[in-house]
């Protein structure tokens, strides 16, 4: 077997199409892992007012395996926010499909008492107290 011609050649080709794969790898799966608007179910600021750091409730969704998962994450203040999630990975509910999710979940509101989190007719569907929304500890 003969080496070709260009040996040179043919290794920077190898090498610039090697990384243009790798970026694009990386820029895919980076991707996969962004909250985006698309996901984005609802995003509420408490006003600051009634709490210092003000808070934001920011519901999305994620793939799941019967649909999709609606998770909850609040931020805990606005330039460096902490982060508070009730479980490892904030899921609160999972549904068939966004429009199930918007139905469900998009009403938002902070009181001096906690979050209230989706309707259900004339009820929340889930609260947390205020006490409770505390930094995940790293």
């Amino acid at each position: 077997m003969t080496a070709p011609k260009k040996l040179a050649e043919f290794i920077l080709v190898a090498l610039v199409c090697l990384m243009i794969g790798y970026g694009t790898g990386t820029v895919l799966t980076e991707r996969a892992h962004m909250i985006t608007p698309e996901t984005t179910i609802a995003l509420e600021w408490s006003d600051g007012i009634i709490d210092d750091p003000p808070m934001g409730a920011h519901i999305y969704l994620e793939p799941h395996m019967d649909g999709k998962s609606v998770r909850l994450i609040v931020h805990i203040g606005r330039g460096d926010p902490a982060f508070y999630q009730e479980s490892h990975n904030g899921e609160i509910d999972v549904v068939a499909d966004s429009k199930a999710a918007a139905a469900k979940w998009s009403v938002v509101r902070w009181t001096p008492e906690g979050l209230h989190l989706g309707r259900d007719g004339n009820k929340t569907r889930h609260f947390i107290p205020r006490a409770s929304i505390k930094p995940i500890e790293p």
